[in-house]
């Protein structure tokens, strides 16, 4: 982010157009929290007007937020207009905007933002230059590379009062992926969870109760690796309450047990784990953290593993009677190494 790029809902005089753009949700996102926060602040509830399209599909109404532009207000003493989403609009869409920005009244703040993926998806040419021509300012907020991530959250979280372990950070990465909107969310979570002065470890985020499908599904795909019974059979239950599909459980515990046994056999044949680790196609801490579960372990029981759920798939696609969640149950049994009738 540019030094030029200041908080759009800050102290100091408010800017009569924004261009909220970029790659990392999180950020915009919070820019657009502090951006309504002063609009309600100063003009109240119905002081920020948005043009988002019906049902959320498509790009925001060009044609209302122009329309909009020239009213006057018998209540705020600034109005705000909100199009988020601009990324969608056509050349045909964006050009009457950017003439409107060249004659907004002195009450009136634009603010425009675009969710950019580049170089595919961007906001509309000559948008940013309208902006800062209408004395506005543009914002742009870049998604961090996989590699700045670990330390961004570590810096974050310091900002939200509480330290968070980089091992966890790295775990926090390999579990909910890169986007940096579902990261941002799960480190409000935490702080919440940690309270002022806390921390937060790897043992801590092994230890919550996975309150999300994609959570505890990673859950039972590491149990059954690790041949932990009681882990696996938990996960599967509550992934069975949740409703959650069989299908792609089963593909995911699946590839993570081919992994697994593949790992394992390099290093029997004399491999390296740092070796195994940089061959293994995942995030590098997800490999570390493979390898590790692997300590002690037999091919023959993932082989073992494998076919169990491999049964699993077979069971739900006609192969049995077994309803899904009694399937799966029986599966995970098996393949975690307890056997049918285990606890």
């Amino acid at each position: 982010m540019s030094s030029t790029h200041r908080r759009a809902s800050g102290s100091g005089a408010i800017k009569p157009a924004y261009l909220i753009a970029g790659s990392d949700e999180g950020k915009i996102d919070a820019a657009l929290s502090r951006l309504r926060a002063r609009a309600e602040r100063e003009g109240g509830p119905g002081a920020l007007e948005s043009f988002a399209p019906e049902g959320g599909q498509g790009p925001p109404d060009a044609a209302a937020l122009i329309a909009a532009i020239p009213s006057m207000s018998l209540m705020a003493s600034r109005r705000y207009l909100l199009a988020d989403g601009v990324e969608r609009w056509t050349t045909k869409q964006a050009e009457p905007v950017i003439a409107a920005l060249g004659a907004l009244p002195p009450d009136l703040t634009v603010v425009l933002v675009a969710r950019e993926t580049p170089p595919k998806t961007k906001a509309p040419g000559g948008i940013a230059k309208a902006i800062e021509a209408a004395a506005g300012e543009v914002l742009r907020y870049q998604a961090p590379r996989a590699r700045e991530l670990v330390p961004r959250l570590v810096a974050e979280a310091s900002q939200r009062g509480f330290r968070l372990e980089p091992d966890a950070a790295r775990l926090l990465v390999e579990r909910l992926g890169e986007g940096t909107l579902r990261l941002a969310n799960e480190l409000e979570r935490l702080a919440l969870w940690a309270g002022p002065e806390g921390e937060v470890t790897v043992a801590d985020l092994g230890a919550m109760v996975a309150d999300t499908s994609e959570e505890a599904a990673w859950t039972l795909s590491d149990a059954l690796v690790a041949r932990d019974p009681r882990m696996a059979i938990r996960a599967a239950d509550r992934l069975a309450a949740q409703g959650e599909g069989v299908t792609p459980l089963t593909y995911q515990a699946a590839r993570r047990l081919r992994e697994a046994h593949t790992a394992l056999l390099e290093l029997e044949a004399g491999s390296s784990q740092g070796e195994v680790e940089s061959r293994l196609k995942m995030h590098p801490y997800a490999a570390k953290m493979l390898v590790r579960r692997l300590r002690g372990g037999s091919p023959a029981d993932l082989r073992a593993a494998t076919c169990a759920i491999a049964d699993l798939e077979w069971w739900t696609r006609g192969g049995s009677e077994y309803p899904d969640d009694v399937a799966l149950t029986l599966a995970v049994r098996r393949a975690a190494g307890a056997g049918a009738g285990a606890d």
